[in-house]
């Protein structure tokens, strides 16, 4: 399906489509960018590429499909950086989870560039918690402009059901107003409710752990997803807050009604 494929960044999602990729022979070579020594030995030990280097132009030298599976910030640095030296035949995805700022910036690569952003992952970064299965059955958000190349889409595609997962498409608008909801604001919910019950309750039921599973994520790299998309995210958190504090005024009151009313308002059966 594809010659090269180089990932740039090669943690849970990075070494994850590594592995996936190689498990599927979706391509004849896959390389890696890191600047890590550490993942970038561990990502050759486990085979997630064949070779891996903390060079840019080396990694990505004979690559016709580049993925961008870095920090979000680093996904607009990279953007900048991949300009001036990609090749005619080259397509560039990305799996950073804010779409606004990333497809904007990545018109610079004169529509070779298909903005990306897998529902898959874990609170556990790091290649140590890649696995090949990760992308099975997960959507895939894509989020090309009016510059995007159709040609490139339709690769892109390739990739993403080559892995396991199914392409859906929308505009980074919707993307980020979508995703403020379902996946930006559990997060900060799950942060708060840790801080709000402590490290070490002496009492603590299944529901707290289901709850505060996300809290175990990366807090540096949650702050600049959440800067990123602020704006829908605070509409979101602000939504959210409405809800408790009708709560909060029910119980005040005793009001068994309205609290019940309130439940049932979110309840799924």
């Amino acid at each position: 399906m594809f010659q090269k494929i180089a990932i740039v960044g090669v943690g849970l999602l990075g070494g994850s489509i590594g592995l996936a990729a190689r498990e599927r022979k979706l391509a004849k070579e896959v390389v890696g960018v890191e600047t890590n020594p550490h993942t970038r030995a561990e990502a050759t030990t486990r085979r997630a590429v064949e070779k891996c280097t903390d060079m840019l132009g080396i990694g990505i030298a004979g690559a016709d499909l580049i993925v961008l599976a870095c920090p979000v910030n680093a996904i607009l640095t990279e953007l900048a950086r991949l300009a001036p030296s990609l090749s005619e035949k080259a397509v560039v995805t990305d799996v950073g989870s804010v779409k606004g700022a990333i497809t904007t910036a990545g018109r610079v690569l004169n529509g070779a560039f298909v903005p990306g952003h897998p529902m898959a992952g874990g609170e556990r970064g790091g290649m140590e918690f890649a696995r090949a299965d990760l992308f099975e059955g997960a959507s895939w958000a894509l989020t090309p402009d009016s510059s995007t190349r159709p040609e490139a889409v339709e690769r892109v595609k390739k990739l993403v059901e080559g892995l396991g997962a199914k392409a859906v498409t929308m505009t980074p608008e919707e993307h980020d107003t979508t995703v403020a909801a379902t996946s930006h604001l559990p997060h900060l919910i799950a942060y708060a409710l840790s801080a709000t019950v402590g490290e070490s309750p002496k009492l603590e039921g299944a529901s707290l752990k289901d709850a505060l599973r996300v809290a175990s994520s990366d807090p540096e790299l949650w702050r600049e997803i959440c800067l990123m998309n602020r704006k829908p995210l605070g509409d979101a958190l602000d939504r959210c807050i409405g809800e408790l504090d009708a709560m909060l005024k029910a119980l005040d009151a005793g009001d068994a009604a309205a609290l019940e009313a309130l439940l049932r308002k979110g309840w799924r059966s």
